[in-house]
């Protein structure tokens, strides 16, 4: 029971330590350009060493969107989906990839701090889809599983009608759509003038998507 408790008291730890350079991070890119933003600023603020920063963050960029090595992993991904999975692939996979991470009051308004930032600079909101496409084959392979659980439990047959390399050529598809759809969603949320929740923004992704790609629910 004492290791129990102490892995979990471990972990609160790592992931408040996780939480704090996301919010420095975020609170120093709206201050000023986070180009003039260095890792030792964000440290200090917290305050950790610059070598804790790295233990959890390849980049200040995947600080500030909360962008994790582990959406390499597909077994991660494949749990992340399933969790947010509610009767629409579409609206699991976007949820995982915007706003899945963040689930309380408190984190929705880092999140809504993130879109308007990207919303100032969209060189910003393209090196977090860049992240996304360095990360893509871990998502990818996620994604097909997923579609292929997904079928079974409809009583489907996957993989009867189609290949492999279809599979997995639908999955990069749908992961496609969903990342240049959140960039679009993101894009009207801020012509519009910022007003409506990231909630809504979640589900103006979801739309854009499924109207390129009906293949999926």
């Amino acid at each position: 029971m004492q290791t129990f408790n102490s892995d979990g008291l471990r972990e609160r730890k790592k992931a408040q330590v996780r939480a704090d350079l996301e919010r420095a991070t975020l609170e120093l890119a709206l201050e000023r350009d986070l180009d003039e933003v260095t890792v030792d600023e964000i440290c200090a603020r917290v305050p950790v060493s610059h070598r804790t920063f790295f233990n959890y963050f390849d980049t200040k960029e995947d600080a500030l969107f909360d962008v994790r090595r582990a959406w390499g992993d597909p077994a991660w991904i494949g749990r992340r989906l399933t969790d947010a999975y509610r009767g629409s692939v579409v609206a699991a996979l976007v949820d995982t990839l915007f706003t899945a991470s963040l689930p309380d009051e408190q984190d929705a308004e880092l999140r809504e701090a993130r879109m308007l930032i990207a919303a100032r600079h969209s060189g910003l909101l393209r090196r977090r889809l860049g992240r996304f496409d360095d990360l893509r084959a871990g998502l990818v392979s996620a994604v097909a599983v997923f579609l292929e659980d997904v079928a079974r439990e409809d009583g489907a047959t996957p993989g009867a009608a189609e290949d492999d390399a279809d599979a997995a050529a639908r999955a990069e598809l749908l992961v496609v759509a969903c990342i240049a759809a959140i960039r679009i969603a993101v894009r009207e949320w801020a012509e519009a003038g910022g007003n409506g929740s990231a909630a809504r923004v979640a589900e103006r992704a979801v739309e854009i998507t499924r109207s390129v790609a009906p293949f999926v629910r």
